[in-house]
């Protein structure tokens, strides 16, 4: 597995489990990163020009169908009480795909309490009374059939998202926008968030191909060959 070697001139070389030709891995953890951010990337830099393809194709191709299948919404970053988004840990390996969902929670967490945009893409769902910009507050009542603007409640210089109601009294207001969203697409917010997952995951295989060199079979034991 990565079987590898030092060359003279200090760069580091795999042997191809195919024909044992070596393989410049040149800086191997730079390549290693490479592949994180965009898979297959590394194995390109490293010259593996075949395999870096197809890392790219196939891989960004099964995120991207998640995301299809999830209706744009099964990839995003929360962290906070009772709330967290522990799929992310698994997306977040295919890189600079995933980044704009940290962007996203940042900025909805944050100060300005809005995404880039007012883009919905890679938003985490509102808990019931979190507070948004007025601007995010119609844009959501704007564009999302299952969001009325009677869900937002003033909370100068904000907008609370379906409030709690005051103790004793009869909760009639909708369940939190996960909800709304497991609602929209059924089934399919499981299977997106699956693919998106895998995607990640395999990943990790091109990250640790990219920084040891190909896998190399199990040595034959001779005396078993022979018996």
């Amino acid at each position: 597995m990565g079987i590898s070697a030092s060359l003279a001139a200090g760069r580091i070389v795999a042997l191809s489990p195919d024909d044992e030709t070596p393989i410049d891995l040149k800086s191997p953890a730079v390549a290693a990163v490479l592949s994180w951010l965009v898979p297959g990337l590394g194995q390109l830099y490293q010259g593996r020009r075949q395999k870096g393809v197809l890392f790219m194709v196939s891989l960004l191709t099964i995120f991207v169908v998640g995301l299809w299948l999830g209706g744009g919404r099964v990839v995003y970053a929360a962290w906070k009480p009772g709330e967290k988004r522990w799929a992310f840990l698994c997306q977040a390996g295919i890189g600079a795909a995933a980044i704009p969902a940290l962007l996203q929670s940042w900025r909805l967490e944050g100060a300005a309490k809005q995404p880039v945009l007012l883009s919905s893409f890679m938003v985490p769902p509102l808990s019931r009374g979190q507070p948004v910009s007025q601007a995010y507050a119609t844009e959501l009542a704007r564009v999302d059939p299952d969001i009325e603007p009677e869900d937002f409640r003033p909370l100068p210089p904000w907008r609370q998202f379906r409030p709690f109601p005051p103790p004793g009294m009869l909760d009639r207001t909708p369940a939190d926008q996960l909800s709304v969203w497991h609602k929209q697409l059924g089934r399919f917010f499981e299977i997106g968030t699956l693919y998106t997952m895998l995607a990640g995951m395999l990943n990790a295989l091109v990250i640790y191909d990219a920084f040891s060199g190909p896998m190399h079979p199990a040595p034959r034991d001779e005396k078993k060959e022979k018996r």
